[in-house]
Formats: C-alpha cells, sequence, structure tokens
C-alpha cells in the first residue's frame, strides 16, 4: 500500500532526529525529554529505552509525575521496554497502572496502558494485573486510551481477555475494532460470540477491520467467511495474508480463484502451499 505524503515526511523527520540523537551522551538524551518538539523528544527516549540503565530508570519514574503532560508520557513510554530488575518492574507498573487510570492526559493514559502490554509481552505473569486495569480502560472516553488497551490484550495470551476484547470488537471506532481483531486471531480465542461478532466485522466500513475479521475467521475454519475471502483473493492487490489463510480455512470453493491468482501471478509460497492444502482436501472426498 503506498504511503501518503504526510506518511514519507514523518518518517523523514524521524530520521533526521535518530542522526541528531544517536551519538549523543546519555545526560544530552536526558535533556532532550524536555524539548518542545515532541517528536524530537521521543527520538532521545527511544534511545534512552534501548541504552536502558539504572540512572535512565530513575529518572523515567521520577518524570512520571512530571507537572509537563508530555514530559509524563515519554517517561511511561520508556518504561515500556526498558530492561529492569524485579524491584524496578514492581515499582514501574505501579506507575504505569496509576497513570492509565487517574492521568488527566489521554496521550499520558495511553502510552500508559500500551507500555504496561509491553511488560505483560516481556513477562506473562504481569497479565493478570493489566487485566484488572483493562476492565476500566476498555471504558475508557479517549479512543486513543481504548486502542492501546486492545494492542496490550494482543501482547499475551489468557482466555480472560475474551469478554474485554468483545466489547471491543464492538467498539465505535474502527482503530479500536482493528486492533482487537488482531487480538483475538493472534492468541487463537475461540467461542461463539467471539465468532459472531468477527461475522458482523465483515461488512465493517474500514477494510483494515475487514481484513482481520476474515483472517480471524479463516484461522478458526468458520465457513461464513468463504465468500467474502473469494470476493476480496479475486481483487487487486492480492494480500499474501488472505492468500495463506484460504488454506487455513479448509474450504476447496476457493480453490478456482487460487488458481486464478497462479495463472496471474509468479507462483510464491503462501500461495502454493494454500493450493496443496486444498487439493489434498478435495482428494478425501
Amino acid at each position: 500500500m503506498a504511503r501518503s505524503a504526510y506518511s514519507k515526511k514523518k518518517e523523514d523527520i524521524e530520521f533526521q532526529y535518530w542522526e541528531r540523537c544517536r551519538n549523543l551522551p546519555e545526560d544530552k538524551l536526558i535533556a532532550l525529554l524536555g524539548h518542545n518538539d515532541f517528536m524530537l523528544a521521543m527520538e532521545a527516549a527511544k534511545i534512552l529505552q534501548l541504552e536502558g540503565g539504572r540512572r535512565v530508570i530513575k529518572q523515567a519514574q521520577m518524570d512520571c509525575s512530571d507537572g509537563n503532560y508530555k514530559r509524563r508520557a515519554l517517561a511511561a513510554f520508556i518504561l515500556g521496554q526498558i530492561k529492569l530488575s524485579m524491584l524496578e518492574e514492581k515499582v514501574s507498573l505501579e506507575i504505569l497502572g496509576h497513570l492509565a487510570l487517574t492521568d488527566k492526559s489521554a496521550l499520558v493514559r495511553s502510552y500508559a496502558v500500551s507500555s504496561f502490554g509491553h511488560r505483560c509481552r516481556r513477562n506473562n505473569k504481569n497479565a493478570g494485573l493489566f487485566l484488572e486495569l483493562a476492565k476500566n480502560t476498555v471504558l475508557d472516553k479517549s479512543v486513543n486510551v481504548r486502542e492501546s488497551t486492545a494492542f496490550a490484550l494482543s501482547c499475551f495470551n489468557n482466555e480472560a481477555s475474551i469478554p474485554l476484547l468483545i466489547k471491543l470488537l464492538n467498539d465505535s471506532h474502527s482503530l479500536v475494532r482493528d486492533w482487537a481483531a488482531f487480538a483475538v486471531h493472534m492468541n487463537g480465542y475461540d467461542s461463539p460470540e467471539v465468532r459472531n461478532c468477527l461475522v458482523l466485522l465483515l461488512r465493517d466500513g474500514d477494510f483494515d477491520v475487514r481484513f482481520e475479521a476474515m483472517v480471524g475467521l479463516a484461522k478458526l475454519r468458520d465457513k461464513r467467511v468463504t465468500q467474502v475471502l473469494m470476493n476480496e483473493l479475486g481483487k487487486e492487490p492480492v494480500y499474501d495474508d488472505l492468500v495463506e489463510v484460504a488454506g487455513d480455512l479448509g474450504d476447496i470453493a476457493l480453490l478456482p480463484v487460487l488458481y486464478k491468482i497462479r495463472d496471474q501471478f509468479e507462483p510464491f509460497d503462501e500461495l502454493n502451499t494454500s493450493i496443496e492444502i486444498l487439493e489434498n482436501l478435495k482428494s478425501k472426498l
């Protein structure tokens, strides 16, 4: 998919800021966290997060109480993926949970929720704590916080997430529905209500949401997706992920459209594999 002019410009600026920051010493990087240009401050935060260290951790924990909401957001971001000791992680999770629930800034709450999710990815033992937190954040008035909640729920596998994801699958905003559907199929969650939600999302106005719903239902081998998947595979561009899940779905009705793709394009692994799976199924009928 072609990048928008805005996205390209943003990426160019980020690269320029990374070039500016990458060789700076820790003191100067910490100083940049207070810069008025949030993108520049974020590049400094990314490098500090990667480099880690006790001073950076202490600074981030302290900045979570800063009067400037951007500084708090950057601090929450840093605590998401930086290497922490057990004690540092315990303290950081308490801080992130507090920010996620009480901070006045939706930006800060959103970063805190995402960072909590990253900590769950690094240590699945944190999932229970996040599930309690998410009971509140799924209802947050900010779409960014709800989107971050859906993302965070994709970071670990726990079936207790299903009721929360069902709420998010029915969210009013497409970005939230998109991440929720991704979380469902990424973790292989299955229930009649989950399936019915995904079927409804096949008619969603946002292609990305429909895409995730198609993938999710195909992986669950739910043939209510067959016709929609067939229609999508008949269009251009052809998405490798959808070709791949055609094999997962296991419906031989998809063979003609897969053959057509093979006739139009150079064969590729996902296509060959899906055709082989479906032809084997057909041979056993």
